[in-house]
């Protein structure tokens, strides 16, 4: 629904907790980009292994 709305990138942000939320994100949404802290900070997520994840679920990364 934004995204009909919305005539700038449109970013999600928060309550990723796991790869597959990004990928869900991305597939489910149609936002142009998700950010997170807290997982990567922690080392929940390793920013590269994410990178890779999200290529192989055919959302466009850069690597």
């Amino acid at each position: 629904m934004v995204r009909s709305v919305c005539n700038v990138p449109l970013i999600a942000s928060g309550g990723a907790g796991a790869m597959e939320h990004f990928a869900e994100a991305y597939k489910k949404t149609n936002v142009d980009g998700a950010l997170a802290a807290s997982v990567f900070h922690k080392q929940v997520i390793n920013i590269g292994e994410l990178k890779q994840y999200l290529k192989q679920q055919d959302v466009e990364v850069r690597l």
